[in-house]
């Protein structure tokens, strides 16, 4: 059946997009709680479990100043943001996050493992 040349009640059609917004929303919420709660346990802690975590949730081309405000305040390289858990790795290395800024001050690369410099 149409309506008013739909296929279907327009109504129904703006509903529909209207709870799919909400869905999208609610699962990006969700994502960036999780960012600031793992933040704030790394920042109690210092732990690898909830830093790695970060790294993995964090996208490139993010801006320092949102890595700043989930980590707190990095050891600044100029070129790199780092931070580190309270262990060595096998090389008796400290264990910690890089992340490196681009020119724009976003973040292009990141990882975690032994910081061997």
């Amino acid at each position: 059946m149409t309506y008013l040349g739909f296929s279907e009640n327009p109504y129904l059609t703006i509903m529909k997009n209207y709870l799919l917004f909400l869905i999208v929303l609610v699962g990006f919420s969700s994502c960036l709680s999780e960012i600031k709660r793992l933040g704030n346990h790394y920042k109690a802690h210092q732990d690898y479990a909830s830093l790695a975590k970060v790294v993995d949730l964090v996208p490139l081309g993010t801006d320092t100043a949102y890595i700043r405000s989930i980590l707190g305040d990095p050891i600044d390289m100029g070129f790199d943001f780092r931070y580190t858990v309270d262990s060595v790795g096998p090389n008796d290395c400290v264990i910690g996050a890089v992340f490196h800024i681009d020119e724009k001050g976003k973040i292009d690369q990141k990882w975690i493992d032994e910081i061997c410099e």
